[in-house]
């Protein structure tokens, strides 16, 4: 089984804060499915992932996704997030797409925050934990489907010298207590990836910034 804590694969947190994009998935003719990208293309930062969201890079297939949520199965919906969008591993620096993969940790995490009733609760539920004083959010857009959020955390001290897998246990914890915000449950390996879509309302923190 392999492990995921930082301190069990001798990982420390970076100084020099990047994460591993892997672009889109593919075929595999192996697994008979769609599967996502395991190969690294290149590191990458805070900055450049709200960019990019930003961006209209992924704005034609944000759109489309929408369009064809009424109608295409969850099986078709998961093969076209899979081939259409880019991911990246917030989790840290990755020599391949899996746990045992993960060669530099960075302190961040993504929760998600699914299944919500409509783009204007995900952009109150956006407001409100951009805002939250407990935990510093260094990213937070809509997810591609536009009924969820992704918000991406500067893990507090309070919650660093555990496992990954606890950390979003604790953090999701967090919300639901605080805000009565259900985070998705299944986001708590290492190596999950996030999809990047377009966000024109993506929030990044100023402290990232590289156009001070």
């Amino acid at each position: 089984m392999e492990t995921n804590t930082y301190m069990e694969q001798n990982k420390t947190f970076s100084s020099n804060v990047m994460f591993t994009f892997f672009g889109k998935g593919h075929w595999s003719e192996k697994a008979q499915k769609y599967v996502p990208s395991t190969k690294p293309i290149r590191n990458v930062d805070i900055q450049w992932v709200g960019d990019y969201v930003l961006s209209e890079r992924a704005k034609p297939q944000t759109e489309e996704l929408r369009q064809i949520m009424t109608t295409a199965t969850e099986q078709q919906l998961r093969d076209y997030k899979l081939t259409e969008f880019d991911a990246v591993a917030a989790a840290g620096i990755f020599s391949y797409g899996s746990a045992a993969g993960l060669t530099i940790r960075s302190p961040y995490i993504v929760l998600d925050v699914d299944d919500l009733e409509s783009m204007e609760e995900a952009r109150e539920i956006q407001r409100t934990l951009i805002a939250d004083k407990n935990v510093e959010t260094a990213l937070c857009f809509v997810s591609p489907k536009g009924k969820g959020i992704k918000w991406w955390v500067e893990l507090p001290e309070w919650c660093r010298n555990t496992t990954f897998a606890e950390q979003y246990a604790t953090l999701s914890r967090y919300i639901g207590y605080e805000y009565g915000i259900l985070a998705d449950s299944t986001g708590s390996n290492v190596n999950r990836l996030c999809f990047l879509p377009y966000d024109p309302l993506c929030y990044i923190n100023p402290k990232y910034s590289t156009n001070k």
